[in-house]
Formats: C-alpha cells, structure tokens, sequence
C-alpha cells in the first residue's frame, strides 16, 4: 500500500504550502517518528498475538498429551491387572492338580 511518484510529490507541494520550508524538516522529523513509533506499536502488538497463538497450541497439545497418557496409564493398569488375574488363576489350577 504505498504511494507513487506522482502523490509523494503532490503530498510534499501541499505540505510546504501549509508548513512553510522554514518549518517543514522539523515536521517531516516529527511525522517519521510517529510513523516509526506507529511501525513499533504494531509489530509489538503482532509478536504479542503470536506469542498467545503459541501459548494456546502449548496448553492444547499439553493437554492432548495428559488425556493420552492417561488413557494409556488405564490401559496399562487393566493389562497389569489380566496378566495378574492370569497368573493367580494358574496358581489355583497348579496347587488343585498337586
């Protein structure tokens, strides 16, 4: 979105008609400031929404990964809970056979 040749020099005619050149560099020192402070405010505010945006990705994969290993954990615990219940049932059936 910049401006060609032709505005810039229509924009500087009317900017030394209304300021005059004894006032005009020290207006064009105060409008690049603001341009430049105008630039700073808006690359903070997007490196703070990128900042939230990886936040957010942090906490869902944070709890993707607690509901997985969760399930995971139960899974392992009703495995564990086979293989005990197996091995008690064959106990049983060697201690009846002897």
């Amino acid at each position: 979105m910049g401006i060609g040749l032709g505005e810039f020099v229509i924009v500087l005619l009317v900017a030394f008609i209304i300021v005059g050149p004894e006032d005009l560099p020290k207006v064009a020192r105060t409008l690049a400031r603001w341009v430049k402070a105008a630039r700073k405010t808006m690359k903070d505010i997007s490196g703070s929404f990128e900042e939230d945006l990886e936040q957010e990705d942090f906490i869902k994969a944070k709890k993707s990964f607690e509901t997985d290993f969760k399930q995971a954990n139960s899974e392992l615990a009703r495995i564990q809970q086979q293989v005990l219940d197996t091995a008690r049932r064959e106990d049983a059936a060697m201690n009846v056979k002897n």
